[in-house]
C-alpha cells in the first residue's frame, strides 16, 4: 500500500523555500515535531519510515466524560518523564515514574500555537479520584503519572483546564540526552539570578555546573541544565530554562549544519523516534498533519504561558510558611483567577473554564453545616444566610472538631454544586469526599470563617479568591525576525517548594529562598 502523500511543504522533490529564523526558533517543546518536519523535507520517506519504526505507539484508553473539542483546533500533551529506561542506571533509580515537563500545546484555528506549561509541584485533584492515595484526593502534578499513568494525567489536566487533549507525546531521559548528542550539542546563555546571586551556576542535586554567558552542552550537561531546581529557587525560572534550551535545541537541529548532513539528520530522526511514546491516534496521516501545522507557524504565532501559582498559604491549608500541606509536602497552589484568564481564549467559543461553571443556588442541596470554629451559634446563623440566598437541603446544624479552614465537602458528581457554594464563601476550599453518595454537600466552618458576605456572591464569584495572592501570568511569544519575547502580568516570584521526590527536577532537598521577579527575556536565563 502506498504511504499517504507528503504535504507540499514537506515534499523533498518540490521547490524549496527559505525558512526564516522565526520558524526555526521558539517552538520550544514542539521541537520534536518540527525536527521531524524538517528531516522529512531533507531526506523524505526514508527518514519517516525510520522514525515510524522507532517510535512506540501506546493504546492509552481515556475513559469517562471528556470536554468538548472545537473544529480546527487541537490540543497535544507534551510530556517529559523521569523514566531511567535506557540509561543503564547512569542517573540513579527512582521509585515509579514522574512527569517533569508537562505542557499542553494548543493549536488554534487561526494558525497560532500556545504552549501552556504546568509547574510540577502544583497541587491538583486527581481524576479519577480513586487513583489518589492521599485522603483529600489530591497530589502534586508530577506524581499523577505514577498514580494513574498517562490516562489519569490526561483526565486530571482536562478536569483542571476544560481542554480536551487530542494526542499525547512523551519523551524520557535517555531520549533527551541522545537527541542533544545527535545534533552535536547545544549552546545556552546563563545570567545571574534576579537578585544578583550566582548560586544558579552550580547545583549538586542535578549535577549542573556552568558559567555566566554562553555554555556549550552535551547530552549529560543538557539534562543537568534543565533538571536544576534547588539552585534556582523558583519553579518558573526552571520552566524558562527548559523553554530556552528547547528553543535552541530546535534552532540547532534545523540549522544547515544538521539539515545538509545526511548522517546527522538520520541520527537525529532515529534519536527522536526511539525517545518517543505517542498515542495510537497519531498514525502516519495524523502525525504528518500535525507536523505540517507546526511547520507553518508564522511570526507572532507561538506563545509560551506558565500557569500562575503561589506557594500554599495557611488559608490554603499550609502548616508552615514554606507552603507545606500534609501529606503532600511543600506545594504550589493554582491562582484560579489567573488560570481562568489564560484559559479563556483557548477554550471552545461559549465555554467557561471549569472553575467558573456553577449552578443556580436552588439546584444546590446542603446536607449539613458543621461549626468547627469554636464560636457558638455560627452554624445556625450561617444556615439562615444560605437559605436566604436560595440554597436548599436539610442543612442540619452541628458542632464539629475544631479546624482552621472552611471546607465545602462534596460527593462524586457534585463538583459544580460545590463550586457554587464555595463561590459564596471567600477563602473556602473544595474537598472531594468519596465516602458520600448523593446526600448533598457538607459545609464545615473553620476558625478563619468570618461570615457570609453582605452581597449574594463575593466579587468575582470564584472559590478561594480571597486567598489568592501573587498572581503572575508569564507569557512568551515569537516576534517578527525570530526573537523570543516574554510578558508578565503582576505578582511576585514563586519559590520552588522544598520537597517532593527524586524526579527529573532533582532529589529531595532544601529549596533556596525567593529570588525576585522572573526575567522577561527567555533567550538568556538564570
Amino acid at each position: 500500500m502506498r504511504p499517504p502523500a507528503l504535504p507540499s511543504a514537506l515534499d523533498p522533490r518540490g521547490p524549496r523555500r527559505h525558512r526564516s529564523p522565526l520558524r526555526r526558533l521558539s517552538v520550544g517543546a514542539v521541537a520534536l515535531l518540527s525536527v521531524l518536519v524538517l528531516g522529512l523535507s531533507t531526506i523524505g520517506w526514508a527518514a519517516y519510515r525510520q522514525f515510524d519504526k522507532a517510535v512506540t505507539r501506546v493504546d492509552w484508553d481515556i475513559e469517562g466524560a471528556r470536554p468538548a473539542s472545537a473544529d480546527g483546533e487541537e490540543n497535544v500533551l507534551l510530556l517529559g518523564d523521569d523514566s531511567r529506561e535506557g540509561t543503564g542506571g547512569e542517573y540513579g533509580v527512582v521509585d515509579g515514574v514522574r512527569s517533569d515537563t508537562t505542557i499542553i500545546a494548543h493549536f488554534g484555528k487561526d494558525g497560532s500555537a500556545t504552549l501552556l506549561s504546568f509547574p510540577r509541584d502544583m497541587l491538583v485533584p486527581v481524576v479519577p479520584r480513586e487513583k489518589a492515595t492521599a485522603h483529600d484526593g489530591r497530589s502534586k502534578l508530577t506524581e499523577v503519572l505514577g498514580l494513574a499513568d498517562v490516562p489519569g494525567l490526561v483526565t486530571t489536566l482536562e478536569s483542571l483546564t476544560g481542554l480536551k487533549i487530542d494526542h499525547t507525546i512523551s519523551i524520557n531521559l535517555a531520549g533527551f540526552k541522545t537527541m542533544t548528542d545527535a545534533v552535536g550539542g547545544v549552546s545556552v546563555c546563563v545570567t545571574p539570578l534576579p537578585n544578583g546571586s550566582t548560586r544558579n551556576l552550580h547545583d549538586s542535586m542535578s549535577g549542573w555546573s556552568g558559567r555566566l554567558g554562553e555554555n556549550r552542552l552535551n547530552g549529560d550537561q543538557a539534562l543537568a541544565f534543565v533538571r536544576t531546581r534547588y539552585a534556582l529557587g523558583d519553579e518558573r525560572l526552571r520552566i524558562l530554562r527548559q523553554q530556552q534550551f528547547l528553543s535552541k535545541l530546535l534552532a540547532t537541529a534545523t540549522s544547515s549544519g544538521v539539515l545538509t548532513n545526511p548522517a546527522k539528520i538520520t541520527s537525529l530522526i532515529g534519536a527522536v523516534g526511539s525517545a518517543l511514546r505517542i498515542d495510537q491516534g497519531l498514525d502516519q496521516t495524523a502525525m504528518l498533519k500535525l507536523a505540517k501545522r507546526v511547520s507553518e507557524l508564522g511570526p507572532g504565532r507561538i506563545h509560551f504561558v506558565t500557569v500562575p501559582t503561589h506557594i500554599a498559604l495557611r488559608s490554603d491549608g499550609a502548616v508552615d510558611d514554606l507552603g507545606s500541606i500534609p501529606p503532600h509536602g511543600a506545594v504550589l497552589i493554582v491562582d484560579q483567577a489567573g488560570l481562568d484568564q489564560v484559559l479563556a481564549p483557548l477554550l471552545p467559543a461559549g465555554t467557561k473554564p471549569p472553575a467558573q461553571r456553577t449552578l443556580d443556588p436552588a439546584q444546590v442541596s446542603i446536607a449539613a453545616v458543621r461549626n468547627a470554629s469554636g464560636r457558638a451559634g455560627l452554624a445556625t446563623g450561617t444556615v439562615d444566610g444560605l437559605r436566604a440566598r436560595g440554597f436548599t437541603g436539610p442543612m442540619t446544624a452541628a458542632t464539629s472538631t475544631r479546624q482552621t479552614l472552611t471546607e465545602v465537602r462534596h460527593p462524586p458528581g457534585q463538583e459544580a454544586a460545590a463550586r457554587t457554594l464555595a463561590a459564596t464563601i471567600p477563602g473556602s476550599r473544595i474537598v472531594a469526599d468519596a465516602g458520600r453518595s448523593g446526600a448533598g454537600l457538607v459545609l464545615v466552618l473553620g476558625s478563619t470563617f468570618t461570615g457570609l458576605p453582605s452581597s449574594g456572591l463575593p466579587s468575582g464569584g470564584l472559590p478561594g479568591a480571597a486567598a489568592t495572592v501573587g498572581t503572575r501570568i508569564s507569557t512568551t511569544s515569537t516576534a517578527a525576525g525570530g526573537d523570543t519575547r516574554a510578558t508578565t502580568i503582576g505578582g511576585t516570584a514563586t519559590p520552588t517548594p522544598a520537597a517532593g521526590g527524586a524526579g527529573v527536577g532533582g532529589t529531595t532537598g532544601t529549596a533556596a529562598a525567593p529570588v525576585g521577579p522572573v526575567p522577561s527575556d527567555p533567550s538568556c536565563t538564570p
